[in-house]
């Protein structure tokens, strides 16, 4: 120990040096490979490199495929930039035609079963395609009923990991068919999905499935999940990429469609694929609903504020010429009571922190400049006069017990009849029809019969008799009710049983003939009900946990 002691005593000084010199060329190690990993970073978004380092390549049944780096990520506006050029350049290499299309498969990435094709014709003519897969039901689509000489198209319906026979057919002015057939073998996908649901029709009703694809959204986990797209058979037809998010809806307009990719960013999408523009929510993060606002051309999202002591409580709007974001409702102004008298519980939240889910907000529908709101958290409809300039809270459908303890007892509309109030409440939606008066309009719901608060542990449930827990319940119910504005009352007009689901669910009527779609989260199905509400046919998914939502979309972006 003295030798070692000694050692230290007379060479302290250049022991000293050495540790400086360690740590210099550790610095400079670690900033160079920050250095290297920024550098790297920006070569992935750059325009020059990405199109050296990706290329369209042709497999053995024709096809092009999209080969890169896995590190190249497809949500950049660069990326699909290149991507359309490369196109662009096949296009101009040869003369397409019905016997020799181009075909590349998801060449912008955002499609798991889709391929992008382009040919031209001799004369004019519209475009019908079929898919044809061993042991599944075939897939048609009429891609356009105008005429025309090129055919430029995102083609869907394709089932993965099969071998999937395409007939591309040909109608020209006089009614003369030509058909093409090509044999494409699809890539299976990554999710633990299934590619065909269990399906289970109704006896009691005789109505017709409407056309169209069901959207399930957020299979499993809610930020982690892709779209997927199931025809009337419950087969598997598309699955739409995003990056950490479940999205919530998908809105269209014309040919676009937006969802969004991710927790802080909407896409929209052009009818071939390609990410047009990405839309960033800055200080927000998103949940639960977005609406478009068509008047204003600008979305209304539900999101939680970065920084913030709370969650699920504040609501902003998107310009979509401007990509402004603008922050016009914070419900604990409006609300304040109901915020105050929130306690805090024991653990985390759904996100995994500590912030205070008082309101709990989980849909929203528009009214003019007006906005309906869902409050599972407070079993309670919240209608928002002015909601851009100068908001304020115009009445409350709930049970007369939610306000106990509050001064908001004069908010409350009269409950016209005598049924058990919504429990848990989601996907709030307004609806009208020429058959009502000035001042009527209806509000439905997917009307959960569930008992959960665990900001208010002392309510007191009993006016709610017949309501679940998180785990276990009777049934759940679609509820519509008629609200009159001109004496502030609220009926119930329409309501049967659904599927139990606590939490994570949806209803939606169709317009085209008041089908009903619903989504029972917990109870892994969806299904699809007359406007009785006689189920016409359901379908049973596998997951671990559940699925977000499931709407019906005609996708006429692609089709029409």
């Amino acid at each position: 120990m003295k030798k070692i002691g000694q050692f230290f005593k007379t060479n302290w000084k250049k022991l000293l040096v050495l540790i400086v010199v360690i740590a210099v060329i550790a610095g400079i190690v670690y900033l160079g490979f920050r250095a290297y990993d920024k550098y790297k970073d920006n070569l992935l978004n750059d325009p020059s490199w990405l199109s050296q380092n990706i290329s369209l390549e042709k497999n053995s049944e024709g096809v092009y495929e999209v080969k890169k780096d896995e590190k190249i990520s497809i949500f950049t506006i660069n990326y699909q930039d290149v991507i359309e050029k490369k196109i662009e350049e096949l296009k101009d290499q040869a003369d397409y035609s019905l016997d020799s299309p181009l075909i590349i498969y998801n060449p912008y990435g955002t499609g798991n079963l889709s391929y992008y094709i382009y040919y031209t014709s001799d004369n004019d003519s519209k475009l019908d395609y079929t898919i044809k897969t061993d042991g599944y039901s075939d897939f048609k689509e009429t891609l356009t009923s105008d005429l025309n000489k090129t055919k430029e198209y995102q083609l869907i319906g394709f089932v993965p990991g099969e071998v999937n026979t395409l007939t591309l057919i040909e109608t020209g002015s006089n009614g003369d068919e030509k058909e093409k057939s090509y044999t494409i073998t699809t890539p299976k996908i990554t999710g633990d999905i299934d590619s065909k649901l269990e399906v289970v029709d109704g006896n009691e009703s005789a109505d017709e499935l409407t056309d169209g694809l069901y959207a399930l959204l957020g299979h499993d986990k809610n930020y982690n999940s892709n779209i997927y797209l199931y025809d009337n058979e419950g087969v598997l037809r598309e699955e739409f990429v995003l990056d950490s998010y479940r999205a919530d809806r998908i809105i269209f307009d014309g040919n676009y469609m937006y969802y969004a990719y991710n927790k802080k960013g909407i896409v929209k999408v052009n009818k071939f694929g390609k990410i047009e523009k990405f839309y960033d929510l800055g200080n927000y993060t998103m949940h639960h609903d977005m609406v478009y606002d068509e008047d204003n051309n600008r979305f209304v999202i539900l999101v939680n504020e970065n920084g913030a002591d709370t969650i699920e409580d504040v609501i902003i709007t998107v310009d979509l010429d401007s990509g402004n974001v603008e922050k016009i409702l914070d419900m604990k102004d409006l609300l304040p009571e109901f915020y105050l008298n929130a306690v805090k519980p024991e653990g985390k939240n759904t996100y995994g922190g500590y912030e205070l889910d008082w309101i709990h907000l989980n849909s929203l529908s528009l009214i003019g400049n007006d906005i309906v709101l869902s409050s599972r958290e407070l079993s309670t409809i919240i209608y928002i006069s002015n909601a851009y300039t100068d908001p304020s809270v115009k009445y409350l459908l709930t049970d007369e017990s939610v306000t106990e303890d509050t001064s908001y007892g004069d908010l409350l509309y009269e409950k016209v009849g005598d049924f058990v109030s919504q429990a848990g409440q989601h996907s709030i939606t307004y609806y009208t029809d020429d058959d009502l008066d000035d001042g009527e309009y209806y509000l439905y719901m997917f009307n959960n019969n569930y008992q959960g608060a665990r900001t208010r542990p002392n309510f007191d449930w009993s006016n709610y008799p017949g309501t679940g827990t998180y785990n276990e319940g009777e049934t759940s119910y679609f509820y519509q009710y008629k609200v009159n504005e001109n004496d502030k009352t609220y009926e119930l007009v329409k309501s049967f049983s659904i599927p139990y689901s606590s939490i994570v669910s949806d209803v939606e009527i169709l317009d085209d003939d008041g089908n009903i779609v619903v989504g029972s989260g917990k109870d892994n199905s969806f299904g699809e009900y007359d406007n009785d509400g006689n189920l016409i046919r359901q379908f049973n998914y596998n997951s671990k946990k559940y699925a977000y939502r499931v709407f019906k979309y005609k996708f006429n972006n692609l089709f029409d």
